[in-house]
């Protein structure tokens, strides 16, 4: 009976081998692949971006849109002086108050009160319309359209309010507010936020 022949075991490693075969002969060193540039973009392509595909940066804000954004500043710089001017004049809205029959069912002191109070209110409310107005300018100024429509709803309101008592300031806040209105809808104003939007 014959002995059989001894095999020849392969003790190196599977993953070992397979490495050996990858790196040599053909790259001994254990070099990285070449991988050839990109080929450069075409006139399309570059022209991609101007067409809204990509968002593009946006430059400062237009002449038309900074006047606008002055007028708002302006105009709430005058609704405080306006407010503070009431306080000023509290005697007169109380003897006018007193002229027009307000005393009905209310003693002096009640009615001093309430015409003090009634001052108060409007000053608050000229404060609280002048720091929106701000607000929104600055945020406008950056080219948020919704700050544009705030701006031209609050502007509304501030013609509301100055009705209630028609004065030379009022009239001066009035103008400013209708002019920075109209700035905000030129047409550059409205190229300008309608960069923002596609800017994202």
């Amino acid at each position: 009976m014959c002995c059989p022949l001894p095999v020849a075991v392969d003790s190196t490693p599977r993953a070992a081998l397979a490495f050996s075969i990858v790196t040599t002969p053909h790259d001994p060193d254990n070099r990285p692949p070449y991988v050839p540039p990109p080929p450069p973009l075409s006139e399309s392509e570059l022209n991609f971006g101007n067409q809204g595909g990509y968002a593009q940066p946006v430059g400062p804000a237009p002449k038309q849109l900074q006047i606008s954004f002055w007028l708002w500043i302006a105009g709430a710089a005058l609704l405080v002086l306006s407010s503070v001017l009431i306080l000023t004049e509290r005697e007169e809205a109380i003897k006018a108050a007193r002229d027009a029959g307000g005393t009905q069912g209310l003693t002096e002191e009640q009615f001093v009160t309430t015409v003090t109070a009634t001052l108060a209110v409007l000053v608050t409310i000229g404060v609280v319309l002048a720091a929106l107005m701000a607000f929104f300018a600055f945020k406008a100024r950056a080219g948020r359209n919704w700050a544009r429509v705030s701006l031209t709803v609050l502007g509304a309101l501030i013609f509301l309010f100055q009705m209630l008592a028609v004065s030379q300031l009022g009239l001066l806040i009035m103008l400013a507010v209708a002019a920075a209105v109209v700035t905000l809808y030129l047409p550059a104003s409205k190229q300008y936020f309608d960069s923002v939007k596609r800017a994202g």
